[in-house]
């Protein structure tokens, strides 16, 4: 039992030594796999080359572009997994922080920063707004206009013909 206890961490002291690239790398691939995606599902849906996407995932910097580039289609393709970038690209970029690293969560969907406002629904709710608020001040006007000109109906009317009778 101490051996296999052993024999794991030898392995991730091991991993913990691989070139960061490779060990995101790896990780996109387990999660592209666990999300059943094929290579070139997911190169054509990002627009990426199947052979750039196969070289991020096995860590191959030679057959990579600039670094800038690579750190985007990490960004992309963690997004596209619905990943969390930033700790993919803290590891892309080895920021060791005093607090033990926790794993990638999915991101949720509906947060706040996540919503983004159609802007066809705001004229629309705009519209409507507007709408309605024109509507209503017309009725008020049509309703004082309408105890102006007839002031029979008055209340003040009535009561002035009560005094004065």
């Amino acid at each position: 039992m101490e051996k296999s206890e052993e024999r794991k961490s030898d392995r991730t002291h091991v991993a913990n030594k691989q070139p960061p690239l490779q060990t995101v790398g790896e990780f996109l691939r387990e999660a592209r796999q666990g999300r059943n995606l094929s290579v070139e599902d997911l190169s054509s849906s990002l627009r990426i080359g199947k052979e750039q996407l196969i070289a991020l995932e096995s860590g191959d910097e030679k057959s990579l572009p600039e670094k800038v580039f690579i750190r985007a289609m990490v960004r992309r393709i963690a997004e596209k997994l619905n990943l969390d970038t930033s700790f993919i690209l803290e590891e892309l970029y080895e920021k060791k922080n005093n607090e033990p690293k926790s794993n990638p969560v999915i991101k949720k969907k509906n947060t706040r920063e996540n919503r983004n406002f159609n802007p066809v629904s705001l004229v629309i709710l705009s519209g409507a707004l507007g709408l309605f608020t024109s509507v209503m001040v017309l009725n008020y006007i049509q309703g004082v206009q309408n105890d102006s000109i007839n002031p029979q109906q008055s209340d003040i009317f009535l009561l002035d013909k009560k005094i004065f009778s």
